[in-house]
């Protein structure tokens, strides 16, 4: 019977290559059979698109109804954060678009990714996966595209996630990266994101649901960055006595209702995914069933966390 090893929780994270020569050398070539079974469930990737809009447009609906001033606005306030939330959820897709896995075929996948995620944030799925592919290169290192786990959870640095701060020091900063020229990006899915809001603004308030117009720009532009900013951090930033500040962890998050929302396309079994960044979030489940089996079993064991867990970890860390 296999006994599962004890890994530290504060031990150095597996790195993919190291990962990969590890199943080579305790599996010879079952682990490579098995990966190639793990394919994308497309339909489940779809229905979970499906149920984000339709948490929206709930909340759309909701909100609408309210009466009056103070209704309106107390209606738009709370609804803002549910708006925020699931609009955070359904930008966890573009995720599985930049690495081609919301459909069998690569330009049906991009159409996906800029119709039905990109436009929310007004960019493009190409500009994404230039991007996020140095994430994966670079994970902890100069060089990363995706480093808001580098700063702490404090009053100030969550003041600046409400306010639009650090948003707007993320957007200068890939600004300022330096870019080739076919790489220079197009105003066109701007532009998109522009109109669609615009439309279904317009229609809102056209529909006399001004107070869920209202609660779409406050769930889009401050409630959904917070919410994008925080599950990064969660994900990544190590918590006190684990390594090097700067490093960064991957973690493996629970199954329940809120990891799979709030840690939506498979961000819950972020882990993972960086070791196998090509494998649909449809099928890390499997993976994981799989990976407890062996002796990486230990290491998973040791990165498992939960979101309230690790924000409780992360809050006091000033504190120490």
């Amino acid at each position: 019977m296999f006994q599962r090893p004890i890994v530290a929780a504060d031990a150095p994270p597996v790195t993919p290559a190291a990962f990969r020569q590890l199943m080579l050398v305790e599996t010879g070539q079952r682990y490579a059979a098995f990966r190639k079974t793990l394919t994308p469930r497309y339909g489940r990737v779809l229905i979970d698109i499906a149920f984000g809009y339709a948490a929206l447009a709930a909340l759309l609906g909701l909100t609408a109804q309210a009466t009056g001033l103070a209704g309106g606005i107390g209606a738009a306030a709370i609804g803002s954060i549910g708006i925020g939330f699931f609009v955070a959820y359904l930008q966890l897709f573009i995720h599985e678009g930049a690495h081609h896995n919301l459909a069998a075929d690569r330009r049906t996948n991009d159409r996906i990714a800029d119709w039905l995620i990109c436009w929310q944030v007004g960019t493009s799925i190409a500009a994404y996966r230039s991007t996020h592919a140095e994430h994966h290169r670079h994970l902890g290192k100069p060089g990363d595209t995706e480093t808001s786990y580098r700063h702490a959870l404090t009053f100030r640095f969550v003041t600046e996630m409400l306010t639009g701060v650090h948003a707007l020091r993320v957007f200068a900063e890939r600004k300022a990266q330096p870019r080739t020229k076919a790489a220079a990006p197009s105003r066109l899915p701007l532009l998109r994101g522009l109109v669609l809001h615009g439309i279904l603004l317009t229609g809102l308030v056209l529909a006399g649901g001004w107070p869920a117009a209202l609660a779409w720009c406050g769930g889009v532009a401050i409630v959904f960055p917070f919410f994008a900013t925080l599950r990064q951090l969660l994900e990544h930033r190590p918590t006190p006595g684990m390594i090097d500040e700067g490093d960064a962890v991957t973690r493996l998050f629970g199954d329940g209702p809120f990891a799979r929302t709030f840690g939506g396309a498979g961000f819950n079994r972020h882990l993972l995914h960086h070791l196998e960044p090509q494998i649909s979030y449809t099928r890390l489940g499997d993976l994981e069933a799989y990976l407890c089996g062996t002796s990486m079993a230990g290491h998973l064991d040791a990165r498992r966390a939960s979101y309230v867990g690790t924000f409780a970890e992360l809050i006091q860390e000033r504190i120490r």
